[in-house]
């Protein structure tokens, strides 16, 4: 168990805020209003709790184009909305639980966004092990049990103002995850549940049973009481955010929001492509943003051997959202860095089935 953390500047104690179910659309505008009300010292640092009614968030800088089945949204009430944070896109349910930390920069340690990434992954890692899962913080800002994702995370920092986001997968229906996002139907097969299983997971499937969001709420509590030593108290949603809704919500509803990044889907096709060597058949599956030049999100699968498995989804995380020149150092780094069998496997098979992928485009 991680020690626990003292108590940063003079302000230990926090504001615990369960906004309670909501659209997309309100639980964004709330984000807004409390940076405004942290920003103009309005509030204090709030830890807050977010249900969900059915909907995508889009990463701060991604394209609904790009990212999700519009016509399957549309045709399914799946609210599109988009967030303040990066990274890619979240499906939601009312089954998951959403969390996340508004405050000042002196509230939390000293540091850049990677090593706040890392503390505060930490601590809510330190409070899912408390349920009886070894929940561990993956670089860059995941949290992982057993190589599978249980939760990503994410955050800004808006001048002095800090908003740093996490889920917890409390149940996850694969088969309609991936028909939000934008996957060509072809592959909506069971190969593709399959993989994706072996990368994420849920507590139900690591319990064998659903837990009660009150649960989950009090463990990753827990956590972050343990971990920073905190004072975490329940209180209503501020009287001076809920007076700046209505002027965040007509931001949020307003198309050009969520059309910030307008860009086509053509730009970010999904490649594949098979590479043999001496060391078995390597498969990578890869979404491309062919303007910026990055690989966006990507799979490898196969006929090889190697061990630890979780390691190879270490490597899909290491490369996410990387740039393509970038490619060769960071595989090298990843057979350096890890105690890999491979058994045959080399770094320049991993580099040839991506350079493989995008000979397609």
């Amino acid at each position: 168990m991680a020690p626990a953390k003292k108590p940063v500047g003079e302000l230990s104690r926090w504001s615990v805020v369960d906004t309670g179910l909501r659209s997309a659309d309100e639980n964004m505008a709330v984000d807004h209003a409390l940076i405004a009300a942290l920003a103009a010292g309005e509030c204090g640092p709030t830890f807050r709790f977010l249900h969900f009614t059915d909907c995508a968030l889009l990463g701060h800088h991604q394209s609904p184009q790009q990212e999700l089945d519009l016509e399957f949204c549309a045709r399914e009430g799946v609210q599109i909305q988009r967030r303040l944070t990066g990274g890619g896109a979240i499906i939601f349910d009312p089954s998951h639980l959403g969390w996340e930390l508004v405050c000042q920069r002196s509230d939390l340690p000293a540091g850049d966004m990677s090593l706040l990434a890392r503390e505060i992954c930490e601590a809510a890692a330190l409070g899912l092990r408390s349920m009886g899962i070894d929940a561990r913080f993956r670089p860059r800002n995941d949290i992982e049990v057993d190589g599978r994702k249980i939760s990503g995370t994410g955050g800004i920092i808006d001048g002095q103002v800090v908003l740093f986001q996490g889920t917890v997968l409390i149940d996850l229906d694969i088969p309609r995850m991936l028909q939000v996002l934008r996957v060509p139907a072809e592959k909506l097969d069971a190969h593709a549940i399959q993989s994706v299983a072996e990368r994420v997971t849920s507590l139900r499937t690591l319990l064998g049973r659903i837990p009660a969001k009150d649960e989950v709420k009090r463990a990753l509590l827990q956590g972050f009481q343990q971990y920073f030593g905190w004072d975490l108290q329940d209180a209503p949603l501020p009287a001076t955010v809920s007076t700046r809704l209505e002027e965040f919500l007509a931001i949020v509803r307003d198309p050009e929001w969520l059309n910030l990044q307008d860009r086509p889907s053509s730009e970010q096709p999904l490649l594949q492509a098979v590479h043999r060597s001496t060391g078995g058949t390597l498969r990578s599956s890869l979404l491309w943003d062919e303007r910026g030049r990055r690989i966006r999100q990507i799979t490898f699968s196969g006929d090889f051997f190697l061990q630890p498995r979780r390691a190879l989804v270490d490597l899909e995380a290491a490369l996410r959202n990387s740039h393509i020149d970038d490619l060769p150092n960071i595989v090298e780094r990843w057979y350096v860095d890890t105690p890999v069998d491979a058994s045959g496997l080399l770094p320049q098979d991993f580099v040839a089935v991506v350079r493989e992928a995008l000979a397609c485009v």
